[in-house]
Order: C-alpha cells, then sequence, then structure tokens
C-alpha cells in the first residue's frame, strides 16, 4: 500500500494545493473518470472541514492522507472541529436539492463513493480503483 499525506492551513485558498497535488498523484494511476471523481468529492470536503469544522480558523488544520491499494484509493479527511453531525442515506442524497448550501459534498460523496465512513471529525472516502490501459 502507497500512502501520501497533506496537511493545509484552514484557508480557501489551500484548497487549490490539495487538488494540484492530488491530480499529481492520481493521474498516471487511474482513469479520468475517477481521478474527476475523487478530486471533486476531495475538494467538496476539504471545503466542508475549512468552512464548518475548522469554522475558517487558520490556527487550524486540515489533514488529508491518501491510501493506495491493489483495488482503492482511499481518502481520509479530519479537520478539528467538533465533528460531522451524520451522513444521509442513498435515498435521502439522491432527493437532495444540489444548488442549495448544506451538505452538498457529503451529499455528492454518498452518492459517488464505493464505501463512506464518518468517524467524528473525520471522514474515510473509497473509491475502487480502475487502472489505466497500458
Amino acid at each position: 500500500m502507497e500512502s501520501k499525506k497533506l496537511i493545509i492551513d484552514s484557508k480557501l485558498e489551500a484548497l487549490d494545493q490539495v487538488y494540484t497535488w492530488l491530480k499529481k498523484i492520481l493521474e498516471p494511476i487511474t482513469t479520468e473518470k475517477i481521478k474527476d471523481n475523487i478530486l471533486l468529492i476531495t475538494y467538496e470536503i476539504v471545503t466542508n472541514s475549512i468552512i464548518h469544522g475548522n469554522k475558517k480558523d487558520p490556527s487550524k488544520s486540515v489533514n488529508i492522507n491518501l491510501n493506495i491499494t491493489e483495488n482503492q484509493i482511499i481518502i481520509t479527511v479530519k479537520d478539528e472541529g467538533s465533528g460531522y453531525e451524520g451522513l444521509p442515506s442513498k435515498e435521502e442524497a439522491q432527493n437532495l436539492n444540489y444548488l442549495e448550501e448544506g451538505g452538498r459534498g457529503l451529499k455528492l460523496a454518498m452518492l459517488i463513493c464505493d464505501d463512506i465512513e464518518l468517524n467524528n471529525n473525520s471522514i474515510k472516502l473509497v473509491f475502487n480503483r480502475e487502472t489505466k490501459e497500458k
């Protein structure tokens, strides 16, 4: 298993750093579709961590852990907030309005991730891996 870690300050300006870091790692190892899904969901979840978890407090940080196995790509995002309120079910997520603020990232994660685990102030996003044709 390959593991990588990125720690960012709790500032929205740091989102570009997360996107660039992940894109560089994912581009050579997975399909365009999986890469785009991971980038979209991670961007949303890290945004939630900065805004809702850490309340945009620049003295707090967000930890992003990336684990790559033969079959999965796993992203764990952890902030210094008080924790997530809970996840909608897949059925609830399908009926939510994505144009409204509030939980959009969690809604998308529920529909796109192959598995998702919530543990207090961290969220683990699991994507089944599709490798690029060689």
